[in-house]
């Protein structure tokens, strides 16, 4: 994303959290610009209409991530290394991105096709991009978009299910551990995949 201004990242940033607790259709034009402080036509003037705007925070949000998981892979040496380097950004990604991951499953369960479509192109399709390639190395018998939907289940849903968690038999504290969910995450998967 280009350098913009202070006012449109404000918007940006003052948006997520409001798409987040109310969801695409919850959320109007007028709440975003008294959320930041500024009238409507000036909201307008950054961005044309509320798809525009919605598209560009879920950029914002995810575009730091994408370029660390690039980073993350390039300094991996071994395939396990860049297992674990994959599963700490999803890990990372949604693990501490509360707001991230309630726009995902507020989406998923809302069902909307066209906006499904365009959170696709502008979260899950980048970051599949950068690891079409590993995910086959890791696997070459297995199709790598359904084993890249598995890895990332594997991990969103260990965040998804934290509330009750909890209150299961056997919950350790430890559970709730970023460096746990990565290192049971990871281990399952070099274990499933056979990999050296």
């Amino acid at each position: 994303m280009p350098k913009q201004s202070k006012t449109y990242i404000k918007i940006l940033e003052a948006s997520l959290p409001l798409f987040a607790a109310f969801g695409y259709k919850g959320v109007a034009m007028r709440d975003i610009a008294n959320t930041v402080g500024i009238t409507a036509a000036a909201l307008y003037n950054h961005f044309p209409n509320k798809e525009a705007l919605y598209f560009k925070a879920l950029e914002y949000a995810f575009d730091a991530q994408v370029a660390g998981l690039a980073a993350m892979l390039a300094s991996a040496e071994t395939p396990r290394q860049r297992l674990a380097a994959f599963i700490e950004f999803w890990v990372e990604t949604f693990g501490s991105d509360v707001i991230l991951r309630a726009l995902l499953q507020r989406e998923m369960t809302d069902g909307d096709e066209t906006r499904l479509k365009l959170l696709v192109r502008h979260v899950f399709f980048p970051v599949y991009e950068e690891v079409e390639e590993f995910i086959h190395s890791l696997s070459p018998q297995h199709d790598p978009l359904m084993l890249f939907i598995s890895m990332a289940g594997l991990v969103m849903y260990h965040f998804e299910t934290a509330p009750l968690r909890k209150f299961l038999p056997d919950f350790k504290p430890s559970h709730d551990e970023h460096a746990t969910v990565i290192n049971h995450v990871t281990s399952l998967l070099i274990q499933a995949l056979s990999i050296p």
